[in-house]
């Protein structure tokens, strides 16, 4: 019997998404040097709340396609005052990622309206707010099934399956590309003694038949010795 390394059921679709993420800000008191303060007893508030800043954020922050592009990924924290009316001024980038993320940044936090002020003592006072965003780019979906094929030991055919974006294929295998219905012929081939070669079936993430298939239909083909994984 053959040796399955691991099979495609356990296999995770994965999507391509871009994800910013707005996590908890901090927050410390800016004085001017002629009007000292201390912390403030009521920290400044976002019109509706965190999840309302959240929205707004997520609302007006575009991921470059350049920056995609060129995978840049990371987290940029910005530094800005809150001013006694509540609005937002000095916005500046405390750690910086790439210009082409940073000033999306910058100006999605300098067109906030105004906050409801941090206040002490009852009077309203300056604070100066950190913000972290960060930029993330999720994996490509897994799309494709490279089938690779060749003469392996003791009078069995060494097969590999592998999981993988259709991007990733040479020039070869992605014109190798077949469908569904082509499939069994392919595998006639496969399971012929001195016949080597590759093919790559697409995937469809959702629903992962296409893996359930091939699994099922190469197991009834003997002397095979199997390999599954990932790219």
């Amino acid at each position: 019997m053959k040796q399955n390394n691991r099979t495609f059921k356990s296999f995770i679709a994965l999507f391509a998404t871009v994800a910013v993420m707005l996590t908890a800000g901090s927050l410390n008191v800016s004085a001017q040097e002629e009007e000292p303060m201390t912390q403030p007893e009521i920290a400044p508030e976002f019109p509706g709340g965190t999840v309302a800043l959240l929205s707004l954020i997520q609302q007006n922050i575009k991921y470059p396609e350049e920056a995609k592009e060129q995978e840049i990924q990371g987290r940029v924290i910005v530094q800005f005052t809150i001013e006694k009316d509540g609005s937002v001024s000095d916005v500046k980038v405390v750690k910086s990622v790439h210009p082409l993320v940073d000033e999306q940044v910058v100006r999605a936090v300098s067109a906030m309206p105004a906050w409801k002020p941090g206040m002490h003592e009852g009077k309203p006072v300056r604070v100066s707010y950190s913000l972290p965003f960060r930029f993330r780019l999720q994996a490509p979906p897994k799309d494709v099934i490279l089938v690779q094929y060749a003469k392996g030991q003791n009078g069995k055919k060494d097969v590999t399956c592998t999981l993988t974006n259709q991007k990733k294929l040479t020039e070869q295998e992605q014109a190798s590309v077949i469908e569904m219905k082509d499939l069994d012929s392919k595998l006639k081939e496969v399971s012929k003694k001195n016949i080597e070669g590759f093919f790559a079936l697409p995937n469809t993430p959702e629903t992962m038949d296409e893996f359930n298939t091939i699994e099922e239909k190469l197991n009834s083909i003997q002397n095979l010795n199997v390999t599954y994984k990932q790219n």
